[in-house]
């Protein structure tokens, strides 16, 4: 029988349940069935019935297999040109004008519906901005039937060009940080003019075309971290329907020295409350909060944190190489040697062995973590920056991971 005295306000992993203290209950979570329990008393009834419930069985299914022939997603990185002068931007936009050519798009598209998708969706995004492609994404939008289209954008577009997507039924995610006095300072256009009203008033068409509400990326630095009621506010305002936040993290142009002197990532505690000021205003507004980190909450399994470096999502750059990381597109990045994969030839095949085994082997600090099949060790490239080893998780990463999931564990108990 399970000890109650054994289980402690640091959660650990019991099967496939993650079990903890609070107070004077314990509560645990089954990843396999996502059932939470809230204990107070602990005997061989109890025990009996959490047990026939799923709680403290092995995790089913826990490994997914890398390596596959077969992805489920393609990629197309469009181009390195830019509309925006980003303060933080992850890929260093703008370095060149360099774009995907229609027979390099065509090449692309053909291998992988020659794979037979079930469900062929391909995602059109860049190293800048991918509508500055156009030509590319109206032939391919035109020609091949049966594909769902997602295209983000930086919301900077022409008015003309959004409503043929919205026509084109393409799905798309607008990058917007907050009100004008934020974006206007992180997210300046290239010749120094703000961009906030044009994002608005784009995000406004979507939502008067196509009567969806629009979603929206957002950047959460620990200068805006302190002004994440605003900028909810804010969304709710513009009817946003989505929110998904990130931390800034110190890579790509955010990385250079005076970045750095005035963009700072939050710290782990005002990362977490910022979170859940989050989830209570989405709670209340019928909103949705997504949060990179947490994708993997319903959906546990032992593998690679994102669909490129797991092979799931076949990702092609703008000159036809292959990348496993969407933030590590070309020769500029100074870990380019690590990521890119290959270049297309006659058929899109991605081997265990380009992706690099170490990183599909949890390293010793994930081995014994309760969090290790939600987490999945954290982002290559952040992990490579941040601790010199793709399968070392940074530890401001872990700490969050480590106290949210507790958090929405009992969020979800409170909310049946």
């Amino acid at each position: 029988m399970i000890k109650m005295d054994e289980i402690g306000e640091i959660p650990q992993l019991i099967g496939n349940s993650i079990a903890f203290r609070d107070g004077d209950s314990f509560f645990l979570y089954s990843q396999n069935n996502k059932k939470v329990a809230k204990v107070s008393s602990w005997n061989k009834e109890v025990l009996d019935q959490l047990q026939k419930g799923g709680f403290f069985d092995a995790l089913a299914n826990q490994i997914t297999q890398c390596g596959i022939n077969k992805a489920s997603n393609l990629m197309l990185l469009l181009g390195r040109d830019c509309y925006m002068a980003c303060k933080y931007c992850s890929v260093n936009a703008g370095v060149s004008n360099k774009n995907m050519s229609v027979e390099l798009a065509d090449k692309a598209i053909g291998l992988y519906l020659d794979t037979s998708p079930a469900h062929p969706r391909i995602t059109l995004f860049s190293g800048g901005e991918p509508t500055i492609n156009a030509s590319v994404i109206k032939h391919v939008v035109d020609k091949y039937k049966g594909v769902s289209w997602i295209l983000t954008t930086s919301g900077v577009v022409s008015r003309l060009f959004l409503e043929w997507l919205i026509e084109k039924n393409v799905t798309i995610g607008f990058s917007l940080d907050g009100p004008p006095h934020i974006q206007n300072f992180l997210r300046p256009l290239r010749n120094g003019m703000p961009s906030s009203k044009i994002v608005e008033n784009n995000i406004r068409a979507w939502r008067k075309k196509t009567g969806k509400h629009a979603t929206v990326r957002t950047t959460i630095t620990s200068d805006t971290i302190l002004l994440i009621d605003e900028i909810l506010d804010y969304f709710d305002k513009l009817d946003i329907g989505t929110v998904h936040l990130e931390m800034l993290s110190h890579i790509g142009r955010a990385a250079s020295t005076d970045a750095k002197l005035i963009l700072q990532p939050p710290t782990s505690q005002e990362w977490i409350a910022g979170v859940v000021k989050a989830l209570n205003w989405g709670e209340k507004r019928g909103k949705r909060i997504k949060i990179g980190a947490l994708n993997y909450f319903f959906n546990p399994q032992l593998s690679s944190y994102c669909g490129p470096m797991g092979g799931q999502t076949i990702v092609v750059n703008h000159e036809g190489f292959l990348t496993s990381c969407s933030e590590v597109v070309d020769e500029t990045n100074g870990y380019w040697s690590v990521f890119m994969i290959g270049k297309i030839n006659q058929v899109l095949k991605i081997n265990k062995e380009d992706l690099g085994s170490q990183y599909w082997k949890y390293g010793k600090a994930c081995e014994n973590c309760f969090a290790k099949y939600i987490c999945r060790g954290g982002c290559a490239h952040k992990n490579l920056i941040k601790t010199g080893n793709i399968s070392e998780p940074d530890q401001q990463y872990c700490q969050f991971m480590k106290s949210i999931i507790p958090i929405l564990i009992m969020r979800i108990f409170a909310n049946k």
